[in-house]
């Protein structure tokens, strides 16, 4: 029907031109370039001339842009025209001259018409720099090598509002230009050695606020596209200025992040220089900024009121995770040993997190047992164990110990430390989170079937309370709740009635404005006294609610010691044997529970949400003991690797975790397959950082083992800056 109707419009275009005495065929290029200059005429030739698909107008296209002030319009039909057709396109488009043969591209034959419209760009005329936008866009896709000077001209330019929009496209396409790398980074790289203007925040008035929050955006803007270029180009150059920019522009951590990892081994040696201290031109800028200090927002207090920072050590120690790196160990370790700082402050509060919740998520990543002892011997401290002095006695705090303990079963390959997470789990003195975190640890690492009970005897515990706590809401408090429930709904519906005797009284025509106003009061007294009773419910249902939920906290308490329990049961069911590990990525809720119907007595009563619970147990667990195999189970990597488009989160993660140790390097498919589990997880806004990891990953197999960085893929709609900096 389409094709029928398609072939009717060029009929009756072919008819029309007929009628109008136009002697020329109507499928010829030649027939409508020569009314392009004809006012009447020129909309209707741009549009045939569209549709034919002919590359052989585009001569006459741009000459006439340029005769009618280039309009975007016929840029967009030049653009087109220039691009190449597979057959399969034509065929969809109805141009039927490539049908068979698709159209090879005429890039060329654009390319001084794409270039002008660049070089000549008006800031002031709105219609010039949409041009030039889709100018840059286009010079991109076609890598024209001509073009890219004039790319890097427009790019470099002073960044203005009306400007933007083209500068960022022509920034997005010079970081296309993989054939002549080092021209294009070292373009960028030049736009990031920009200083940034002065922060929105030092602003003295909400005026200045306005002027400078539209001047550092704009700076953001340009200074984020150059830093997503640069991670498309995957240069060793671009490491050192990336490093500075972690520094000046924290804001694009992310994306600076993403870069770095995309840079190679180079960006690694900077990275371990900055936390040597060994980085002369790290440690020149925090000199000159001030930035290891806050001094408030507007950075004027007085230098014995400045607060310390971690930013110098949290930032290179994210991004060392990235390259998963045994030889940062000892640097990251290092780190350790100086106190912990906030990354940031904002509004005089410390902010984020400290630089120990990047070291200890790098180590665990990097996973080499070089750290064991050390991670052990921080968590230990004032547990009982062997390790160091407790926090009282000057020894890691609590959340230095809740870090470590996260930290240790990805390090570690024995079973030192087990015995001591059991008690600390089992022990109802315990921080909360240091005993959640501790029992995690303990069933990541337990091998022991003894140990299961144990698990089953805390979660009893727990049961137990829960129970306790629904007897005692189901008594008296219960009671209290209901009785008070009652008197509410005594208060409410009176309430409700003098609002309907106020409505009624409005619009009875026979009430004075007197009757009015004594009901309206009425109903205002009845809403003092409704929320006197509001109050007495409150506190009245307080003590059931408080039960109720005790109930629940405790019942989820005892749900989690029980999930752990798949953690251990897949351990004792495959022992060494990886293959009965890697087949987990196959289990499904019902098997799950099956695997573990021995171990917990009512797993027949469990949800289908908490059945997946242990799915993710013995799937981490599971790629745990694989990536302590490392390069001994390579053979096992695809199977990896088909696994992590899993939109589970806990799944994905582990599975992220074990390749890197895993994979043989370079991986020859370890890009496409990790590129394929980013394209399954778009547009899933729960997976926006799990995404994030998954690019993390395949930028380090870009490089990893000597392997050549292919083209980056499309990075899509990345934003242009983060609202704050990454915690």
């Amino acid at each position: 029907m389409t094709r029928l109707v398609g072939a009717s419009l060029i009929f009756g275009t072919a008819l029309l031109v007929g009628l109008t005495g136009c002697p020329d065929n109507p499928y010829k290029a030649g027939t409508w370039t020569k009314q392009l200059d004809d006012p009447r005429e020129a909309e209707r030739a741009v549009t045939q001339l569209e549709q034919l698909g002919d590359p052989s107008a585009i001569p006459a296209l741009g000459k006439a842009w340029e005769n009618q002030g280039k309009p975007v319009r016929l840029l967009q039909v030049i653009i087109s025209l220039a691009r190449p057709l597979t057959p399969e396109e034509a065929k969809a488009t109805y141009m039927t001259d490539y049908e068979k043969t698709g159209r090879p591209s005429n890039w060329d034959k654009a390319a001084p018409f794409l270039i002008k419209a660049l070089t000549e760009v008006d800031e002031a005329n709105p219609r010039s720099v949409d041009s030039a936008q889709k100018a840059a866009d286009a010079l991109g896709d076609a890598k024209i090598e001509a073009g890219l000077d004039a790319l890097i001209e427009i790019a470099q330019k002073p960044v203005t509002k009306k400007l933007i929009a083209a500068q960022v496209a022509a920034i997005r396409s010079i970081g296309k230009f993989d054939g002549q790398k080092q021209k294009a980074a070292a373009a960028l790289t030049k736009i990031l050695d920009r200083d940034p203007p002065d922060h929105p925040r030092t602003a003295k008035d909400k005026e200045q606020g306005r002027a400078l929050e539209e001047k550092f955006g704009l700076f953001l803007g340009v200074t984020g596209a150059s830093i997503n270029a640069l991670g498309d180009l995957r240069v060793s150059s671009a490491a050192k200025t990336l490093v500075l920019s972690m520094y000046r522009t924290p804001e694009l951590f992310t994306q600076i992040r993403r870069a770095l990892a995309a840079s190679g081994p180079e960006a690694e040696d900077q990275l371990r220089k900055v936390l040597r201290g060994e980085h002369a031109e790290v440690n020149q800028l925090f000199k000159d900024k001030r930035l290891d200090k806050y001094c408030g927002d507007k950075n004027d207090a007085p230098q014995d009121q400045c607060q310390t920072v971690s930013a110098k050590d949290f930032y290179p120690a994210v991004v060392l995770g990235d390259f998963y790196d045994p030889k940062a160990v000892p640097d990251l370790l290092a780190a350790l040993k100086r106190p912990p700082f906030p990354q940031y402050y904002q509004d005089d509060q410390p902010s984020g997190s400290t630089q120990y919740n990047a070291i200890f998520d790098a180590l665990r990543k990097i996973g080499s047992p070089d750290a064991a002892d050390e991670v052990r011997a921080m968590w230990m401290a004032g547990s009982g164990g062997k390790g160091k002095k407790g926090a009282a006695e000057g020894g890691p705090d609590l959340m230095t110990r809740i870090l470590a303990i996260g930290a240790y079963p990805f390090v570690t390959r024995d079973n030192a430390g087990v015995e001591e997470l059991g008690k600390i789990a089992a022990d109802n003195g315990a921080d909360d989170n240091l005993r959640t975190e501790a029992a995690t640890a303990f069933a990541r690492l337990s091998r022991n079937a003894d140990d299961i009970k144990v698990l089953n005897d805390l979660a009893q515990k727990y049961f137990d309370a829960s129970d306790k706590k629904k007897k005692e809401a189901a008594g008296k408090p219960k009671a209290d709740a209901d009785a008070a429930d009652k008197e509410l709904e005594k208060v409410k519906t009176k309430l409700d009635e003098a609002k309907m005797a106020v409505l009624k009284t409005t619009k009875d025509t026979t009430k004075t404005a007197a009757d009015i106003k004594a009901a309206s009061e009425a109903a205002k007294l009845v809403e003092e006294e409704f929320k006197v009773a509001k109050k007495k419910h409150k506190e009245a249902t307080a003590p059931f609610k408080q039960a109720e939920a005790a109930a629940k906290a405790y019942k989820g308490y005892a749900r989690m010691f029980q999930t752990h329990i798949a953690r251990i049961e897949v351990a004792l069911r495959c022992k060494q044997d990886m293959n009965c590990y890697v087949g987990t990525l196959k289990l499904t809720p019902d098997e799950s529970a099956k695997n573990l119907t021995p171990y917990i007595k009512d797993i027949k009563d469990w949800t289908k949400d908490e059945k997946l619970g242990l799915v993710e147990g013995e799937v981490e667990r599971a790629m745990l003991e694989i990536g302590k195999q490392g390069q001994k189970v390579t053979n096992l990597t695809d199977q990896l690797l088909d696994g992590a488009k899993s939109d589970d989160r806990l799944i994905r993660q582990s599975i992220l975790l074990a390749l890197p140790k895993v994979a043989k390097l370079p991986c020859a498919n370890c890009e496409t397959k990790l590129e394929a589990a980013i394209k399954a997880g778009e547009g899933k806004s729960t997976l926006g950082d799990l995404n994030l990891e998954t690019t993390m990953l395949r930028n380090y197999f870009a490089w990893a083992g000597g392997k050549t960085p292919s083209a980056a893929p499309d990075p899509g709609a990345a934003p242009a800056a983060d609202k704050k900096p990454a915690e």
